[in-house]
Order: structure tokens, then sequence, then C-alpha cells
């Protein structure tokens, strides 16, 4: 990173830090040479993500990049989620990013059009990895005229995770595969004395939230450019009516993804709605939490109607950065074949590249990564969209209302097509 950067970074840690402190966590935290191995000579660049559980796959990565070459010497550091946008934004007037940036597949389009990110066509136009990618994730990294940003890094879809020992106790022997079994289900599950409830899910107010409600949206038979349709209102009114009816707590609009998986982890929900990552943490931190036996399943289907979503994150060259060529070398590094599949089993998440899945049996071996694999088949994308965090925010904001009542499914949805109509009315998305 450019010195001036970097010691303005080290302004905005230090307030970051102390503010942090007093949270009780850190929204910032930059990484020990023992992490990433010891300066190499190179140019010091910097590289922004809000990896948690994945942090130490990535140092590893990271580090033996470094231990390669001299050209550059990363330094990867924690920014939370929430922070890592507001510093984009701000970034996108005043100039001051990072050299390297990792973005939530969704977003990237928008943080393109603001200038966040550098365009690396020319960087990889002699690349021939570039044809193993997936068109969906490799899309998510291009502008409307196909123009290269980054690359994707990884790709997550979301099932059903059933706590079988909660189905069996009510009498339910096979997971639900469809919307009215998962009706039945949540019914015979539910235990309000107990705190029990039948399902869980993420409803939160933000992209994570969008994320999780998109799938039922698609399953309904209903589309982001379709959002209030007959198809859309029905999908809203089933898991309304869930929490409406005490078969899903209305905490879930306070729940992100995680705060999800504690609820259901603690027994506190029979069913949950649950990404592909979360398989990694039940086999690690989690492994002595594990005290009953579960069972994923894709999400249920409707008539003829089921769908998943595809999650993710990008790594892009932002903007200013006076290393964009070595930047580009390390992400074509990190995102070979080899290290794909690598970080992704280690982290729990999907390849971007079919070669990689063709060198490990690790997505297909396992009856629970085999699950997403195959729900793949019916995984639609979130946009890409310049104006997705605007769209986003009109889902979320729709599901949030109908969930606590303010307004009918109906009503929301009328209010969020007002906000997403006009939009893709003048730039609808691009076909994936």
């Amino acid at each position: 990173m450019q010195k001036r950067t970097r010691k303005q970074l080290a302004l905005v840690l230090t307030g970051a830090m102390a503010m942090s402190m007093m949270a009780g966590f850190g929204a910032y935290a930059e990484e020990s040479s023992s992490d990433i191995g010891e300066p190499n000579g190179g140019a010091e660049v910097t590289l922004w993500h809000y990896f948690e559980h994945e942090a130490d796959a990535l140092n590893k990565m990271v580090k033996q990049y470094n231990e390669s070459q001299s050209d550059i010497y990363i330094v990867p550091t924690f920014v939370s989620r929430e922070e890592l946008m507001k510093q984009y934004t701000i970034g996108a007037v005043s100039g001051e990013l990072p050299d390297i940036g990792m973005v939530d597949s969704p977003d990237m389009a928008s943080y393109i059009s603001l200038g966040v990110f550098e365009d690396i066509t020319d960087y990889l136009s002699d690349w021939p990895d570039l044809e193993q990618f997936y068109p969906g994730p490799m899309a998510s990294a291009k502008d409307a005229d196909g123009r290269i940003y980054g690359l994707p890094n990884n790709s997550n879809c979301l099932a059903l995770l059933c706590n079988m020992d909660i189905l069996k106790a009510a009498g339910v022997e096979n997971p639900p595969t469809t919307w009215e079994e998962l009706r039945e289900v949540c019914e015979k599950t539910t235990n309000p004395d107990d705190g029990v409830y039948g399902l869980a899910m993420c409803a939160i107010s933000n992209e994570e939230g969008t994320f999780q409600y998109i799938p039922w949206m698609y399953g309904a038979g209903s589309s982001v450019a379709d959002v209030d349709d007959e198809a859309g209102v029905e999908a809203l009114t089933f898991l309304s009516d869930l929490v409406k009816d005490g078969l899903m707590s209305k905490e879930v609009v306070n729940w992100g993804q995680g705060d999800a998986y504690n609820a259901f982890l603690a027994g506190k929900a029979a069913i949950l709605e649950s990404g592909t990552w979360q398989i990694s943490t039940l086999d690690g931190q989690d492994k002595d939490k594990v005290t009953f036996e579960y069972q994923y399943v894709p999400m249920p289907k409707h008539g003829d109607n089921q769908a998943t979503v595809i999650g993710g994150e990008n790594f892009g060259v932002c903007a200013g950065s006076e290393h964009v060529a070595e930047c580009a070398e390390f992400l074509k590094s990190m995102m070979s074949a080899e290290n794909n599949a690598d970080w992704c089993e280690i982290a729990g998440k999907l390849p971007v590249r079919a070669d990689a899945v063709e060198l490990k049996d690790f997505w297909t071996a396992d009856a629970r990564f085999k699950v997403f694999n195959d729900s793949m088949d019916f995984a639609v994308a979130r946009g890409p969209h310049e104006s997705w965090p605007t769209i986003s925010e009109a889902i979320y904001t729709a599901e949030q209302s109908a969930i606590l009542g303010e307004k009918t499914p109906e009503e929301a949805l009328t209010a969020a097509a007002a906000v997403i109509d006009p939009i893709l009315e003048e730039k609808p998305i691009a076909a994936q």
C-alpha cells in the first residue's frame, strides 16, 4: 500500500480499535508476521477482508505467496463487513483504498460503478484458466461491458439443516421436501414451553436477510424482476405466517445467519436455513456441541419450483494501487485450481472453478456437501447489478415489515416493487 494510504489507515485503525475495546470486539485486525511470513523485501500491500472462521486458511495462502516471491509483501487486514462497505464508499471519493479488497459478490457491480476497483482485464487476457470459472460467479466480477475487475473466490448456497432428534421425537421420520411438509413439521416440532420453534432463519435488515429470502421468492416462482407478483406474495406470506402462528421466532428480524445457527445449535429450532460454510463449523469449533443427529436436505419444493441462492466473495485490485500488475498476479495464484480446491475444502465452501471440483472428492463423497453441490443445479444469483444494494434493501425491508406485521405481504412487496421496477426498467439484470 502507498505510504500515505497506510498512514491514514493507521489513524482509522487507532480510532476504530479504541471504539472496539469499549464495544468488546474489533472492526479491524491486522495479521502478525508469524501468520503471513516475515517481510520478503517486496513492496508492502494490504488486503482487506471480512473472513472470520476462514481467516487462518487465507493467511496460510498469503504466507505461501509471500514466501514464493519478493515483488510484494501482502498484509491481510480483517475489517468487519459493515465497516468494509463504509470504507469502500468513503474511499471511492477520497481515493484511500487498500491494494486488494474483498467484496460480497452481488455488491461488486455497485463498487465497480463507484470506481473502487481497477480494470484488470488486460492482466488476465492471456491467462487460459479464465475458461475454467463458472459463468455465474465470474459474471459478478465484471462490468456491463464484460471488463474484469477481480476474480471470484468461493461459492456457497443454502439448504435445510434438520435436527433429527427433535423431528423424530415429534413423530417425524424424514425431513420435509415441500413447503407443505415443512409447515407440518414446524407445527409438530414447535414447543412454546421450551422455547423451541420449527424453523430458524436470518431475516435481518442487510444483505444476509435478502440472501436467505431469495430461495423462497424464486422457489415460489417469482423473481427480483417480479417481486410483487402473486408468487412473490405467496412466498412472503408463507414466511410471515410462520412467525404470526408462532412457528418461527419474531427474533429472526434481528438474527444474522450466525445467530440463527446458534439458536439451532442450542436446540431452539428443529430446522435451520443453513449455508455451506456452516459444515466446517459443525466439524470444527462446535464439534463438541453437536450432541444430536442432524441431516441436510435441499431447500423444499413448491409445486414444480425449487430454488436456492448463490453466495460467495470476490477479490479485486483496488483503484489507485501502485502495484496493479503484481496484485493481479497474486489473484491468479490465489485462484489457481489447486489453491481454490484446497482453500474451499478448508473453509467448507464450493469452488468457483470446474477443474477445482475435479481435484478432490470432498464435495461429492460427503453426503452433506453433495446436497449443496446438487443444489447448484437450481441455484440463482443475486444480480449482478450496479444498484444491487438498493434492490436488496427494498427486498429485506419488505420481508421485515411483513414479518413484524407492519404491512401485509402485498403492501410490503408493492413498496419494494416501487423501488426496484424503475431501476430494472432503466438497466435490467444481465443474463448469466
